[in-house]
């Protein structure tokens, strides 16, 4: 009991552990991919507006260079205004010549050109770009400039000022295709680079996309995202929760487990498979102490390896209501397993025992006639030890066992002496022979009760003229007590025989 206690212990511990584990890994789960997602979101807000900077200022560029009006003209200057009102994330727009800037909408024509930066970007197409550029006008000011042919668009400080200060964490960095420029830095100055996304078990979650327009990429990063980066309290709770559905789905899952490790489910199901099997213990003329006949003996293996004892699963079968389908199959495989020695040897017989619900039940009658026919064996060759664990009926049974004899077979009163299988079964039940139950034999002897007993039994049944069959013989000295005090008793036990296979039991026959 005590291992049995400190397995269920070891069980539930296992599951509380394996239940905050369990349930940490799927919050971790859970707060990855929600993180992820905000993440992504993120990410592409940033990418959204990036293209749509690009976009402006492309399309800024193109129409400043389609007009026709001389440089810095008030004509060329007042179309270059409107565009600067038109587009949303353009501060200015302006007019270059060999590298020096000529005048812009914001600021009209300069007194003298200003030269502009070595650029940070030359692309094929002749545009340059230029990163954080400050001290142009004013070194307050700090823009972005794109130029190609003689226009030049400034970026407005505000095309992403709502992505400068993001939520706590978050972090990202808006750079070229291949990583060699980086653009502009938003929250977090932590980000690198990076192509590849986090794994969910990170504490940290990182995302990768590239526009499918320009040639630019983001790489954003939230810093802290995972369960423990979680407060205390919360990862408190989480596995308290995980502590509390662990150990109650492993005891409820050990109960399960048990209930159908249990004697009567693993017998049900080894009675509707039919796994039980029979061995043989020898029945033996005391006179002469040749076999002649044996008992045949419901044994079972569970599917664990365990030997079940006789007296612990058939009282189980018993209340089970399984007891019927177990004497049937001992009768087939038995009558089956002897046939060869019965019909070989006319005067060996085999003895079956059953219950008084076997008795009373008529299909089993027809049954038990039925596997006599098939293997062409003699009813008389059959003995029928009815063992009784409970009151019955004695009309009926003494009805139903006087059916019985009159088709052949004999019936032996099993277990005499003890429960209710007593003095009454002499006077009530047709039988051809008594069986004296071991625990007489066992007192063989001794001074108990029970030994003086025996003597009482012997006088009896000389007096009824019955044949007596004496079990759990386990010694010399106990066969020849019988013996001497009962002269054509008949007897099983250790000291003949132990229960044996068919296999072996034909082996010592021959």
């Amino acid at each position: 009991m005590k291992s049995i206690n400190k397995m269920i212990l070891a069980m539930v511990v296992a599951g509380i552990m394996g239940g905050i584990l369990i349930l940490l890994l799927l919050s971790q789960r859970v707060i990855a991919k929600n993180d992820q997602k905000k993440l992504q979101d993120y990410a592409e807000a940033i990418m959204k507006r990036s293209d749509d900077v690009v976009t402006e200022s492309n399309t800024a560029i193109n129409e400043a260079y389609a007009l026709k009006y001389p440089l810095c003209s008030e004509d060329d200057l007042f179309q270059l205004r409107y565009m600067v009102y038109k587009y949303r994330y353009l501060i200015d727009v302006g007019r270059i010549q060999d590298g020096q800037l000529l005048c812009t909408a914001g600021r009209g024509v300069l007194a003298s050109p200003i030269p502009l930066p070595e650029t940070d970007i030359q692309k094929a197409d002749g545009t340059q770009l230029w990163t954080a550029v400050r001290g142009l006008f004013d070194p307050r000011i700090q823009t972005d400039i794109v130029s190609r042919k003689n226009v030049v668009v400034f970026t407005s400080p505000d095309a992403f000022r709502s992505f400068t200060y993001p939520l706590h964490g978050y972090g990202a960095v808006l750079t070229s295709a291949d990583d060699s420029h980086v653009f502009q830095t938003f929250g977090s100055k932590s980000v690198t680079p990076s192509r590849y996304e986090s794994s969910w078990l990170a504490q940290y979650r990182q995302s990768y996309l590239c526009s499918k327009l320009y040639e630019i990429c983001i790489h954003a990063r939230l810093s802290a995202s995972g369960v423990l980066q979680m407060p205390a309290y919360m990862i408190s709770a989480i596995s308290l929760l995980g502590a509390i559905l662990g150990g109650s789905l492993t005891l409820v899952i050990f109960l399960l487990l048990d209930i159908n490790r249990s004697i009567p489910k693993q017998l049900r199901l080894a009675v509707s498979h039919k796994k039980l099997h029979v061995n043989y213990q020898p029945i033996i003329h005391l006179n002469d102490e040749k076999i002649i006949g044996v008992e045949a003996l419901a044994r079972w293996t569970n599917k664990h390896g365990q030997i079940i004892p006789p007296d612990v699963f058939i009282p189980i079968a018993e209340k089970q209501g399984m007891i019927g389908d177990i004497t049937r199959h001992i009768t087939h495989q038995s009558i089956a397993e002897m046939q060869s020695l019965l019909l070989n040897h006319p005067e060996f017989y085999l003895s079956i025992n059953l219950d008084i619900s076997d008795v009373l039940d008529a299909d089993y009658q027809t049954y038990l006639n039925e596997q006599v026919a098939n293997f062409g064996v003699t009813p008389k060759q059959i003995i029928l030890e009815i063992t009784e664990r409970s009151t019955a009926n004695y009309t009926m049974l003494a009805k139903r066992l006087s059916e019985l004899r009159a088709q052949g077979y004999r019936i032996a009163i099993d277990d005499f002496g003890t429960g209710y299988s007593n003095f009454s079964y002499l006077s009530s039940l047709p039988f051809d022979a008594i069986k004296i139950d071991r625990m007489f034999t066992e007192a063989i002897g001794t001074d108990s009760v029970n030994a003086r007993m025996v003597d009482l039994l012997f006088t009896m049944t000389a007096m009824l003229n019955t044949c007596v069959i004496v079990e759990g013989i386990e010694t010399a000295a106990q066969a020849a007590y019988v013996k001497e005090h009962c002269t054509d008793a008949v007897g099983q036990g250790w000291h003949f025989g132990r229960p044996m296979s068919a296999t072996r039991l034909k082996a010592l026959l021959s």
